[in-house]
């Protein structure tokens, strides 16, 4: 697109010095070179194209809604309000209630995306057909704008090069903002190119001039300055609000980065409060649950008898437990459209539940229900509520509820884990290994049923089972890391420790921020135990858990 657009102004420049008395032959050398690149770039295919990005170091992972899809739910989206569609900022809201059940069987499958296929798609869905016919209107008068622009006869170089450069500029970003959902750098210098674009039709005569004297007389002259103030001012507190929101996003991921990086709860919840003091924001509030929540889980982790259960711990633990539950709350109090908040309400109710706390089985399983409403075609939902059935000692009710997730997604990590450790609690091991080997007959590339029946077997002492199941499920997904890091404790256990530490060093890259896997990899180098020093949550019986080790969008 940016070599067209180099074309055309180059072409059009040179066609007008071309013939012309008393000009010389003009060359806009900018447009050529970059028309030249285009060529060579397009010319050259993926080898020059990769070769100039790992040079100058640049790497792009471009994810979002196809066109096709971003159609489906403007269909959608107009059949609910086809004069003003779903409502402004609502598009990540929509998708997570709309979204193509297709999309469970990628790694995006738990994303929330906040726009469609490009800008102006996004337009019709969450402005509805009034919003979209406005936007068209503008354009087409901007189009037929610069087509005159373009062909006006103005004896002046300037005006016509300022003109044309300034519409062709601007055209090429509409058409980005068409095609792709950029940053708001982008939509800025697109008004503002139109706008310089805007101010070159006037002296060129091709749109009139309305002249108005503001201080003509005494009253005008007050309310015209009175109202530059007030513009002043709101200009002032408007850009007040847009730093104060910067600065609260920035304080926020940093706190979330050096929790990343090495562990430190306290300074990513003393940033998370910065945050919320600064922009009452859902999202701020939803980490500060999370994090309350990793916190509860150390406490309660790190007590092995009844002894150390204190006064000053029962404190810390009624604190945490107040917390979490008070900052989700929160969350869907700010936002209570949103999946992700009643999801992480029901989490900490889940979690309240299982240790004991009376009424959150009933609290939990009513909050599922709401986050469910929100996104129905969300897998996480069901098994969530398997795990409650299995906490209730339902574990018929637990299998459907799995069953039903793995509908919706059938190579979701988490549902087999939690099967296969439902198999382990019914002592119907040996049962379940031979349905799991007779599913992989009929489904020989499903990963999950592989990393079922690994987990079964490893459940069962079988190491070397095992490891044969966790190899053909990383045969068939080469990323799987919950397969990887299970298939390196089966290599430990059978005296394998350079093929463990293999496995772990593959996981370590594309996990660079896991605490556990350093754990681990350094044990293995230093030929201890493999889960020698380990701290809470982290445990030397990973098969046990109530979730998998690792967080992994498959």
């Amino acid at each position: 697109m940016l070599g067209l657009i180099s074309l055309v102004f180059f072409v059009y420049i040179l066609s007008w010095s071309v013939g012309r008395v008393g000009e010389g032959h003009n060359v806009s050398l900018s447009s050529l070179v970059i028309l030249v690149a285009s060529v060579v770039l397009l010319l050259g295919g993926s080898n020059i194209g990769g070769y100039v990005s790992k040079a100058m170091k640049i790497q792009t992972t471009e994810i979002r809604p196809n066109f096709q899809t971003t159609m489906a739910l403007t269909t959608t989206a107009w059949k609910q309000n086809i004069a003003l569609g779903i409502g402004p900022n609502n598009f990540s809201k929509f998708w997570a209630a709309h979204k193509p059940i297709e999309i469970n069987q990628t790694q995006f499958w738990n994303s929330d995306f906040y726009a469609g296929s490009g800008f102006i798609p996004t337009i019709a869905i969450t402005t509805g057909l009034l919003g979209l016919l406005s936007l068209i209107a503008f354009i087409g008068m901007y189009l037929l704008s610069g087509v005159k622009a373009i062909f006006a006869q103005v004896n002046a170089s300037r005006s016509r090069y300022l003109a044309t450069s300034t519409f062709l500029v601007s055209l090429y970003l509409w058409v980005m903002l068409f095609l792709y959902t950029p940053s708001i750098t982008v939509l800025a210098l697109a008004f503002i190119f139109t706008g310089l674009f805007t101010a070159t039709l006037a002296p060129q005569g091709i749109i009139g001039q309305w002249k108005i004297n503001i201080f003509s007389n005494p009253k005008t002259n007050f309310l015209s300055v009175l109202s530059i103030v007030l513009l002043l001012i709101v200009s002032i507190a408007g850009g007040y609000f847009v730093w104060e929101r910067t600065i609260a996003v920035t304080t926020f991921q940093a706190g979330v980065i050096k929790y990343q990086t090495d562990g430190n709860i306290a300074i990513a919840k003393e940033s998370t409060a910065k945050a919320i003091n600064m922009v009452q924001s859902d999202t701020y509030w939803r980490g500060l649950t999370e994090i309350s929540v990793t916190d509860l889980g150390r406490v309660l982790g790190s007590i092995t008898n009844q002894n150390q259960l204190t006064e000053t711990v029962r404190a810390e633990i009624q604190g945490l437990i107040v917390d979490s539950v008070e900052s989700a709350k929160k969350a869907v109090e700010i936002d209570n459209g949103n999946f992700q908040n009643w999801f992480a309400l029901g989490r900490v109710y889940e979690i309240l539940a299982s240790n004991g706390i009376e009424g959150s089985l009933e609290n939990a399983r009513s909050t599922y229900a709401e986050a469910a409403l929100r996104s129905p075609s969300n897998p996480s939902v069901p098994l969530a509520l398997a795990r409650l059935d299995a906490l209730a000692g339902n574990l018929d009710g637990a299998k459907t509820n799995i069953a039903k997730a793995l509908e919706l997604k059938n190579n979701y990590t988490d549902a087999y884990f939690t099967l296969a450790q439902l198999e382990v609690a019914s002592n119907n091991i040996p049962g379940a290994i031979r349905s799991v080997e007779t599913a992989t007959l009929v489904e020989p590339n499903n990963s999950g049923l592989f990393f079922q029946l690994g987990l079964l077997k490893y459940n069962q002492k079988d190491f070397a089972g095992s490891a044969n199941a966790f190899e053909k499920s990383v045969a068939i997904m080469p990323d799987y890391a919950n397969a990887k890091y299970f298939l390196g404790l089966s290599y430990y256990q059978l005296d394998r420790e350079t093929d463990a530490t293999k496995q772990f060093e593959e996981i370590a890259v594309t996990n660079p921020e896991n605490q556990e896997v350093q754990l681990i990899l350094t044990n293995l180098r230093a030929g201890k135990s493999i889960f020698a020093d380990a701290k809470p949550p982290v445990d030397s019986t990973p098969e046990k858990r109530t979730e998998p080790p690792l967080s992994e969008e498959i």
